[in-house]
């Protein structure tokens, strides 16, 4: 500011300032027009029936350090929360055999979400979230059926229930990336197959990789957890993810090395049979 008793500035000296100004003084968006995210977190974790108190209370430890802003939760309860005050869920009481507070997803999210319809309700969820700053995006969340376990009559032998469950959610990705072809499309959850491109193998099989890659390409998305971007392989080898976080090929975002927490070598059975699994997105 200038002081009272300096001269007024000139005519071509105001332009110059008012110049400076608008090239460098940040301005809020126009009405429409989002001002975008600087960054994000996703983040992911297979709570095992988090009944107990002691074991949720170790469980808001991890989450409140991870500090994500979304969070795809799996084989959860309505007991807990990572704190986030917008949430999606799954049907109640998972696929009719537990007490409904339990869900196989819940979404949970530090921004405004609108939940989208899924074709399998007990074991998905979606939701398009739409932050304060920054466009709408879809956050897609599953279980997928594990070894052993069948699906709406379909057995687990030859994995012939991971294929039928793969392929109606499979066609759920591409539904919605049809009808918001400019959000991003974010799938996080238990894939219950590992994408390791090293020896040894993890989990599940050749036959359901491969079909799972197939679904991931067709649908547009990759797994930012696959290969040389496995945070279980890197650090807790020769574990590896078995729950993902996927995005568009043609993503907007770029990710930072996923994260896998405890830092243990193999899951503490106690706290949950699964790595949790966050990634931090910045724009391109």
């Amino acid at each position: 500011m200038n002081d009272p008793k300096d001269p007024p500035l000139s005519d071509e000296e105001m332009a110059e300032a008012e110049e400076i100004q608008r090239r460098f003084v940040f301005h809020k968006p126009a009405a429409g027009q989002a001002q975008a995210l600087r960054q994000m977190k996703l983040a992911t974790w297979n709570l095992n029936l988090p009944v107990s108190e002691t074991r949720r209370v170790a469980m808001r430890r991890h989450t409140d350090r991870e500090q994500a802003d979304v969070w795809v939760l799996t084989e959860t309860h309505d007991g807990f929360t990572p704190g986030h005050a917008h949430a999606h869920s799954s049907a109640p009481g998972r696929d009719d055999d537990h007490g409904i507070e339990h869900r196989w997803v819940t979404i949970w999210s530090r921004y405004p979400l609108e939940p989208l319809e899924t074709a399998d309700a007990q074991r998905t969820a979606a939701a398009r979230i739409s932050p304060e700053s920054g466009a709408p995006f879809i956050v897609y969340g599953t279980v997928l059926p594990w070894v052993g376990s069948p699906w709406r009559g379909h057995p687990s032998a030859g994995g012939v229930a991971f294929r039928e469950a793969l392929s109606v959610q499979a066609a759920d990705w591409m539904r919605l990336r049809r009808a918001y072809p400019e959000d991003e499309f974010f799938l996080l959850g238990d894939l219950n197959q590992d994408l390791v491109t090293t020896t040894p193998r993890y989990y599940g099989s050749g036959a359901n990789r491969s079909v799972l890659e197939n679904a991931l390409e067709g649908a547009g998305l990759t797994a930012i957890t696959a290969g040389p971007g496995d945070p279980v392989r890197r650090d807790s080898g020769p574990c590896a993810c078995i729950d993902h976080i996927c995005a568009r090929r043609d993503s907007n975002w770029q990710a930072v090395p996923a994260v896998r927490w405890p830092d243990v070598p193999v899951p503490e059975k106690w706290l949950s049979d699964h790595f949790g699994l966050s990634v931090l997105l910045t724009p391109l």
